[in-house]
């Protein structure tokens, strides 16, 4: 059931950059955003009104879901969505790769038990690294526009924050009972819908409504709700199963998803480099993903 929940994320995450290409190809990024934060939002009112949730958190600990928001919506959401416009869904799909190498530092930092540190995931997280220079460094010396290298670097950082999101989600949410993993999510979507329209607002022209077609309208609910409701859903589940660390190594799965959506609905084929990218970050997903054995 784990590699089925762990399937189920990385075609949530891997199409994420596909979806939020159409999206910031016609709305400016931080409106869209907002509106992939405002779809989820809305999935989780009515999940959790059907489900009749408890809602409430003690103003105590309110810091909680306010915090790991930041990590896991407001700023790797916003990176996506401005560093997409520069680099294609390919790309942005191998950055999310290097999600586990971070995630490992982290874990091995913070966490203890099935995330402490060992040499097989160092050597894991290497390999994942090399995988990933296979890929970018050759597409960095073809590229003669210097906002493709921004859009890395905002990729980076996008998978920074994610991976010390996903540590803290297991550190101060999972393994804490003061409130309820319910009312966590609700409030990290409305702080961020909240900060997030602020943002745009003062930042942005609102986009038009002739803007919204078909095509951005079934982008935005797709990135809202399954790449990010549902995702986040499926991604406690398996840091419950899994431990941090390994629920991270479900991201290097995503370039080969981001690359194959890249190919069926933009007509972009994978080059050699690329190819021989992933086959270096599948050795990593197997080194870093086996558990590791209590003493």
């Amino acid at each position: 059931m784990s590699y089925v929940l762990a399937f189920c994320l990385a075609m949530c995450w891997g199409t994420a950059f596909l979806t939020t290409k159409n999206i910031v190809d016609v709305i400016p990024p931080y409106w869209g955003t907002f509106y992939r934060v405002l779809a989820g939002l809305l999935f989780f009112v009515i999940l959790y009104a059907f489900q009749r949730k408890d809602l409430r958190i003690s103003p105590k600990q309110i810091w909680r879901p306010w915090l790991i928001s930041f990590l896991l919506i407001l700023f790797p959401f916003a990176a996506i969505s401005w560093s997409q416009r520069f680099v294609s869904p390919t790309v942005g799909g191998i950055f999310n790769g290097t999600t586990p190498i971070w995630s490992f530092i982290a874990g091995a930092i913070l966490l203890k038990g099935v995330d402490r540190f060992t040499w097989r995931r160092a050597f894991g997280v290497v390999f994942g690294l090399l995988g990933l220079l296979c890929i970018t460094l050759p597409n960095l010396k073809l590229q003669t526009d210097p906002w493709f290298l921004y859009g890395c670097l905002g990729f980076i950082f996008m998978s920074w924050s994610y991976s010390l999101g996903n540590v803290l989600t297991k550190k101060i949410m999972v393994d804490n009972h003061a409130s309820s993993i319910e009312a966590n999510t609700f409030h990290q979507y409305l702080f961020s819908a909240v900060v997030l329209l602020a943002v745009a607002w003062s930042l942005e022209t609102p986009p038009a409504l002739a803007d919204f077609s078909s095509k951005v309208i079934i982008s935005i609910l797709f990135a809202g709700v399954f790449s990010s409701a549902v995702a986040f859903l499926l991604m406690v589940a398996l840091i419950k199963r899994w431990g941090a660390t390994r629920m991270a190594s479900v991201c290097y799965c995503s370039p080969l998803i981001a690359m194959l959506s890249d190919m069926i609905f933009r007509h972009r084929f994978p080059q050699g480099n690329e190819v021989l990218g992933m086959c270096v970050i599948f050795i990593s997903l197997f080194l870093i993903q086996k558990p590791v054995e209590d003493k």
